[in-house]
């Protein structure tokens, strides 16, 4: 039996929570797209969170920049609930990615989820 949410945050699912969900595949595809030599990586991102219907929370330096020099967060509509997709800008520049975040960028994955749950209480009360 489905649960009724408490919170605006219970309406987050993050991207590594489903792994293999239809709005990471979408975003994925999205990702394909993009030209991030010609656009960057914020526009990049922004065009891809355009084609899925959704909307960028953030675009950040990584913390743990082993492998990744950025992270943004798409918030994509998934049914009644809202997934927070993570996007990685990887050390070549080139590369992007919505791999699980690793190392310190863990950290991404409650912001992300937090802000979203903000930005959707505050649309709600405006």
């Amino acid at each position: 039996m489905r649960q009724t949410p408490s919170s605006p945050s219970d309406n987050l699912i993050a991207a590594s929570e489903e792994s293999a969900s239809l709005e990471a595949v979408e975003v994925e595809f999205a990702l394909g797209a993009q030209d991030v030599l010609t656009d960057g990586f914020d526009l990049s991102l922004a065009k891809a969170a355009d084609i899925v219907g959704g909307e960028v929370l953030f675009n950040m330096p990584a913390l743990d920049t082993t492998h990744a020099q950025r992270i943004g967060a798409i918030l994509v509509p998934s049914g009644n609930q809202e997934q927070v997709v993570f996007v990685t800008l990887l050390n070549d520049g080139l590369t992007l990615s919505h791999e699980p975040l690793s190392g310190n960028n863990v950290l991404f994955e409650s912001l992300g989820r937090n802000y979203a749950a903000v930005m959707g209480k505050l649309k709600n009360d405006f």
